[in-house]
């Protein structure tokens, strides 16, 4: 058994073959519908469960955003690119011009003008949170607080005021939506491991275009491996994930609110 195995603590009975299974000589496996026990030579190659046919919110209009940022401190640092990818085909890119002669930024997107650029992003968000429908942010803390204290630098009003009712929402990280629902899997957490592990391609890692991509791919893969993600409504998916972040950062007090924070923007 590998050291990533998990064994059975108690006698069970193979989900397999149906046979007896000792405490210590199984092999467990997180499913849909919990953890199962299997001999060693009939457990199924980790991975996820099976994608389903059932209805979600993953089957309606889904937008994803992503940012390349000089730094992971979202007060001081700037963002030097950005991109949204939609499930209805809708692709947008950002490459901001922050003035820098040695700034590379490895794309054939023209650079603009920060709040320009800033503006135009925020104007698709809001249009997109307006009409209710599910932003989907990888690591959200960071990605919308960095954006908000970047509007706040350029003068620019930011998510929450530009929305009706004063609230980003609703978002989808999928993040929080995989150490959810399968909270003792093997394997690492990162957006490059997630999306292998559901099987979602991921070209470029650390490329907000290709992040953003892949982002929405295991938003959708979470929800059709696991039915019971999927049926929450758009508003309490956004009100359970307040509420497992928090579970999964409870030994950090120190890790910033979901979705974001909305700091002051600080100056070097």
């Amino acid at each position: 058994m590998s050291p990533e195995e998990r064994a059975n603590a108690y006698d069970a009975v193979c989900a397999r073959c149906g046979g007896p299974v000792p405490a210590g000589v199984g092999v467990l496996r997180h499913g849909a519908r919990g953890w199962d026990v299997y001999h060693r030579d009939h457990a199924p190659a980790p991975g996820p469960p099976p994608a389903g046919d059932h209805p979600g919110w993953h089957r309606r209009r889904l937008l994803s955003l992503d940012i390349g940022s000089t730094g992971n401190r979202p007060e001081r640092d700037r963002i030097t690119a950005a991109a949204v990818r939609g499930s209805d085909g809708v692709a947008r890119d950002w490459v901001l011009d922050l003035g820098s002669k040695t700034q590379e930024t490895g794309s054939d997107v023209p650079l603009a003008p920060p709040a320009q650029a800033l503006e135009e992003l925020a104007t698709l968000l809001a249009a997109h949170l307006a009409s209710r429908e599910l932003l989907v942010v990888w690591y959200a803390p960071h990605v919308l607080t960095t954006l908000h204290a970047e509007l706040l630098r350029h003068g620019l009003a930011p998510l929450a005021g530009r929305l009706p009712e004063g609230v980003v929402a609703p978002v989808c990280d999928p993040l929080v939506l995989d150490r959810h629902a399968d909270r003792y899997r093997p394997g690492g957490r990162s957006l490059s491991a997630v999306a292998a592990w559901y099987g979602v391609a991921h070209e470029r890692p650390g490329d907000p275009a290709a992040d953003a991509r892949a982002a929405l791919g295991v938003a959708v893969a979470v929800a059709a491996a696991y039915p019971a993600v999927a049926r929450l409504s758009r508003p309490a998916l956004h009100t359970e994930q307040v509420l497992w972040y928090a579970e999964q950062t409870e030994r950090h007090p120190d890790a910033p609110a979901w979705p974001f924070e909305e700091v002051m923007p600080v100056d070097e």
